[in-house]
């Protein structure tokens, strides 16, 4: 297959030869993908941890 295709022609292929995405589709003909949003940075995350050491038990031989 030399043909090149575009986002929307693959997409296509896809759809019409899956039946198990248009029984999907046609449950919600409504719903439409939006991007994902980007999140705020949370300023409490760049608080460094406190490292405690703990001593390490004697081991016996």
């Amino acid at each position: 297959m030399t043909e090149r295709l575009n986002n929307e022609q693959i997409a296509q292929r896809i759809i019409d030869n899956n039946s198990d995405i248009k029984r999907y589709l046609n449950l919600a003909p409504g719903f439409k993908l939006t991007p994902p949003q980007p999140k705020p940075a949370n300023t409490n995350n760049n608080l460094p941890m406190p490292y405690t050491v703990f001593p390490r038990p004697n081991l016996r031989p």
